[in-house]
């Protein structure tokens, strides 16, 4: 009973100013998230008219290559200017600049080695389709330009002024989907994917280096500088390499085990589903880590105060989750053509792996702001295992058993992660069974009901959306569609009404 007063009482005396700087930041990183997919969205109703879905397999496989070179040379720069103590000195940021610089030449050298044998290991099916071994090194080169990214965009996230950020990511993903539908009009080919990865990368570099016009980055080495750099980097090193195989691994897995095609309805129905996990992820990393770090040598503070920002991303998150899987059926029938149909049900399954990733993200940022990264090395290794229980899942229930199977591995991590607390084990389980039982049953309910309704029919392949049979689609399908919308607003309503009590409560 004495440790839950302690954790009560340290509750209440946390950091006001530093809690309503986190507030307003998270304002900032959700309308920027906002307009960044509705922009997602029309963007990819667009390329999935104007391409075919091996692209979007093809452009997946890729995907997963370059973030696992990402991951594999990963020395956690970012973190360290974030939580490190010196991480708004001069001679600190020049050598975390060069470290970047060094690492992303190394990563587009990385590119070209492993491009032949990948080539070989999963050969081009598709007619005109260009080979791995062509496109991996040109992609590659993204890796290098992002080297070049000011740390400006560290510092900023280390004092919570974001406002500037996420205008810097908005501006940048402008300009990749305007280049990625301008290249579909002209020539519809899985190359103006590539463009619009290009056009991301270096839009996103060259304004990063506006954010801070009076402190320019540049090349400089400082040994001592150098080597705690390197020594946080250690193990997020060690962390980020198993780290692919639990969170890249499912979509070269699955390349093997499913046709190209069916592998780009599986990243549609995934990039849909995510959106949940990225809104919890950015909020995490970009505001909840920082705000740990402030407090990096007192654990009876950093505990309480991720329960209570973990309570209200929750809530956020698992409203996302639910709407997601309610509307999913409604979206890909209305929105896209019968060969991304089997993206309906994929969208709900896949939930339940968001969801187990939500509860994980939430809270893994305490053992980087504690200093101990070797714990979350552990809990990423336990979830590699998710991806050998997705494969015996595959072999029982095809991609349904495979989602099953990363599910648990995710949970069996946050498990980990938690048993590894200082304190408030206790209170983080609750707080995870409580929300995951709460929305799950929702889910199911609503899922449920809308079954004995008509869902609008896709469109054939290729169609264009045409005004007039849309909106009789809309008028023949108006229950199932009122239905819908109704279950999946609920859960917003529910969260702004919780989020508002919790707010009133904390200034009373």
């Amino acid at each position: 009973m004495g440790g839950v007063k302690n954790l009560a009482d340290t509750q209440q005396s946390l950091n006001l100013p530093a809690t309503n700087k986190a507030v307003q930041s998270s304002v900032w990183i959700l309308l920027g998230f906002g307009a960044s997919q509705v922009l997602r969205l029309l963007t990819n109703l667009l390329l999935a008219t104007l391409l075919y879905p091996g692209a979007f397999g093809f452009m997946a496989l890729i995907g997963a290559f370059m973030q696992g070179l990402q991951m594999f040379s990963d020395l956690g720069i970012g973190p360290s200017i974030i939580q490190n103590h010196r991480g708004t000195e001069p001679a600190f940021l020049h050598t975390a600049w060069t470290l970047q610089i060094i690492r992303g030449l190394s990563l587009w050298v990385l590119s070209w080695l492993i491009a032949f044998p990948l080539a070989a290991f999963y050969p081009s099916n598709t007619p005109g389709e260009p080979s791995l071994s062509l496109i991996l090194p040109i992609v590659g080169a993204t890796a290098l330009i992002n080297g070049f990214i000011s740390t400006a965009v560290f510092t900023r996230q280390r004092q919570l002024n974001i406002g500037r950020v996420v205008s810097l990511d908005l501006i940048a993903q402008c300009a990749s989907c305007l280049c990625m539908v301008v290249w579909a009009l002209l020539k519809p080919d899985v190359w103006a994917l590539v463009a619009g990865g290009f056009a991301f990368s270096l839009t996103r570099v060259l304004l990063s280096h506006r954010l801070n016009p009076h402190q320019r980055d540049k090349l400089h080495w400082d040994s001592d500088s150098a080597r705690e750099l390197l020594l946080f980097g250690r193990w997020i090193f060690a962390s980020t390499v198993v780290s692919f195989a639990a969170t890249q691994l499912d979509r070269p897995v699955l390349a093997k085990l499913i046709s190209i095609s069916e592998l780009g309805v599986y990243s549609i129905a995934f990039t849909l589903s995510a959106i949940a996990i990225e809104v919890a992820t950015r909020l995490s990393h970009s505001i909840l880590f920082p705000l740990l770090s402030q407090h990096r040598e007192d654990s009876k503070k950093i505990i309480p105060l991720c329960l209570q920002a973990r309570h209200l991303l929750l809530w956020a998150s698992g409203a996302l989750c639910s709407a997601f899987a309610i509307l999913s059926p409604l979206f890909f029938g209305l929105l896209y053509d019968n060969r991304y149909a089997g993206a309906a049900s994929l969208s709900q399954w896949l939930g339940l792996s968001v969801w187990s990733w939500i509860l994980r993200a939430t809270m893994d940022r305490i053992p980087l702001a504690l200093g101990r990264p070797r714990d979350l090395f552990f809990s990423n290794l336990i979830n590699c295992f998710g991806i050998g229980l997705g494969v015996l899942g595959f072999t029982a229930g095809r991609l349904p058993g495979f989602i099953l199977g990363l599910s648990l591995g995710n949970l069996c991590s946050h498990l980990f992660l938690t048993l590894r607390l200082p304190l408030g084990k206790r209170a983080m389980l609750k707080q995870s069974l409580g929300f995951s039982i709460g929305w799950f049953a929702y889910s199911i309910l609503a899922i449920t009901a809308l079954q004995i309704l008509e869902l609008p029919p896709n469109r054939e392949a290729g169609a264009r959306i045409n005004t007039d049979n849309f909106l009789q689609v809309l008028i023949h399908c108006r229950i199932y569609i009122t239905t819908a919308l109704t279950l999946s607003a609920a859960p917003f309503l529910v969260c702004a009404y919780a989020l508002r009590r919790q707010w009133r409560m904390k200034f009373q």
